[in-house]
């Protein structure tokens, strides 16, 4: 035979033996009892045992990968399989196992529980729950009082009349939110003092019902007090003062209810009332003050820089107004009428009689004209109004519609300047003084004709626009008989004083002037000048220049 037939049937018998074997202890498994089932850890253990204790039995589980990978693998010499190494790693495994569930045990524990050693708001909380600590912050204001006095509220208010308490729940999630149970190792030898921001809640609709009874009891006592109360003004006193039932102010329910929640916010013991929380409502007091100051601002008025009245307490008094709501109010109306009227009387001085002293000493009396002052009433009035809303004392320059050199009661009766022409009608002599009082012109006139009942009108003027000079026609009124002017007359110098009626001319016509020529041969009004002294009181004057035509 040869070698290598000899080599296949070595082969052959010892497959055939193998699997023979094989056979016989499959065949023995199918006869033996199923295993119980058992724990996968234990299991490994006793696997391990068995393999060591019986060689035979070993041998046969690995014998069966071998059959199945068939006569490819090469099996040796007939040499027995290798025995399985032992598992080393399962004790490690185990031991790491333990560490990690005593780990997440402390996370566990950690996260319902306080680290040992931490104290909150200097409560010991240690190992204690969540809780523990919100019962321990709520039950620090148990015994909190607040007593509220003032604005006759006599209240005290304690912790469980308004569920008054500290937020308890949310400063245990505060305090455990400053700790990382993922930590605890590491934390849970250390000391811990933890801050947690308590704040106080309570019930405000308890607060404002507390309050009630004294809002009501205030509003019933001020109602009473306001139907027993008037305001009067006090002539002696130059003031308004309050008669009867006193204060009439009542307590505000939500400024009080402000003021003591601001208390018990910050757990104040005591807190007091004060005029912040009453209402204005039905207030003389105020009413008081707004009626006197307008009083206290009295304005002052002027005229070209002379004082001519400081308003009296007892005239603004007499235009002011209280309304049903105690509000204060300017009659700007009766203001007004007394502008127009009694100030008027006192500042207006066109067309009044007047008293001077003529720089030659002579004392004259004259009445009527068109020059001097005439107010402006209706805007003096608003004015004045407004000077005594601002609440401040002022001067007023009192507004007009014409207006003189100087106030008439300040400098004498006399509103004009040095600077004017006197006309004096019982002398029939016509006199210019300048800006100092100096004579700078005279002459002898001639004025309307009195018998005819041609008078000059007297009065204080200014010269006007109508001025001119060089052939100036003059006619008279129309003749109804004739239809014709009833003279007409040319001169050089027209310089009138009222419209352009009258006027101080030349009358070339006339020889003579002065004495009683007047009477029975005067002019229709005008003041007749001879022609040389017309043109030098031409070069002399000028519009607006003071023309006083007197007796």
């Amino acid at each position: 035979m040869s070698l290598e037939n000899m080599n296949r049937q070595d082969t052959n018998e010892h497959m055939a033996a193998r699997h023979g074997h094989l056979s016989e202890r499959l065949a023995s498994f199918d006869e033996e009892p199923q295993p119980q089932a058992q724990d996968p850890i234990e299991a490994i253990g006793q696997t391990e045992v068995y393999a060591a204790a019986d060689e035979p039995h070993a041998a046969v589980a690995p014998a069966i990968p071998e059959v199945l990978r068939g006569p490819q693998e090469n099996l040796g010499d007939g040499e027995p399989a290798p025995k399985k190494k032992k598992r080393a790693w399962i004790v490690p495994a185990a031991v790491l196992g333990v560490v990690a569930a005593a780990y997440l045990g402390g996370v566990y524990a950690f996260s319902t529980h306080y680290l040992p050693n931490t104290t909150v708001d200097g409560v010991d909380v240690s190992l204690k729950t969540r809780s523990y600590l919100a019962e321990s912050i709520n039950s620090q204001t148990s015994s909190y009082t607040l007593a509220v006095t003032g604005d006759g509220v006599e209240l005290t208010l304690a912790a469980s009349d308004v569920d008054l308490g500290y937020n308890g729940d949310a400063c245990a999630d505060e305090a455990f939110s400053q700790t990382n149970p993922w930590q605890w190792p590491l934390e849970i030898a250390k000391s811990r003092k933890i801050e947690v921001q308590k704040t106080v809640s309570y019930d405000k609709e308890k607060v404002a019902a507390a309050l009630a009874p004294f809002v009501d009891q205030s509003r019933q006592k001020a109602e009473e007090a306001a139907n027993a109360s008037t305001i009067t003004y006090d002539s002696a006193k130059a003031s308004f003062v309050l008669n009867g039932g006193g204060d009439t102010r009542c307590l505000d329910a939500d400024k009080a209810a402000e003021k003591v929640c601001a208390a018990l916010d910050s757990l104040d013991a005591s807190l007091t009332l004060g005029d912040e929380c009453m209402s204005s409502g039905e207030d003389f007091s105020q009413a008081l003050a707004s009626a006197n100051a307008y009083l206290a601002a009295a304005p002052t008025l002027t005229l070209a820089g002379s004082t001519v009245t400081e308003i009296g307490a007892d005239q603004i008094a007499s235009w002011l107004k209280f309304g049903v709501d105690l509000a204060v109010e300017l009659d700007e109306s009766a203001i007004t009428t007394w502008c127009q009227g009694d100030l008027s009387k006192q500042c207006d001085t066109v067309g009044t009689t007047r008293t001077y002293t003529r720089p030659d000493g002579k004392t004259v009396e004259v009445s009527g004209g068109t020059y001097g002052w005439n107010i402006n009433g209706a805007e003096t009035a608003t004015q004045i109004a407004d000077a005594l809303r601002s609440g401040q004392k002022t001067s007023i320059e009192i507004p007009v519609k014409s207006a003189g050199a100087s106030y008439a009661a300040a400098a004498g009766g006399k509103d004009w300047g040095n600077r004017y022409i006197d006309v004096d009608l019982t002398e029939q002599h016509a006199r210019m003084y300048d800006a100092s009082g100096n004579l700078i012109w005279e002459t002898d006139i001639v004025t309307g004709d009195t018998t005819q009942g041609h008078d000059t009108p007297t009065g204080v003027y200014a010269m006007d626009s109508y001025r001119a000079s060089g052939d100036v026609e003059l006619r008279g009124a129309i003749d109804a008989a004739t239809g014709e002017p009833e003279y007409i007359s040319h001169v050089d110098y027209w310089m009138p004083f009222i419209g352009n009626s009258y006027a101080l001319h030349d009358a070339d016509w006339r020889s003579k002037f002065g004495g009683t020529i007047y009477q029975g041969n005067g002019s229709h009004g005008c003041v007749n000048l001879p022609v040389d002294k017309a043109a030098e009181l031409w070069n002399l004057t000028a519009i607006g220049d003071v023309v006083v035509v007197h007796n």
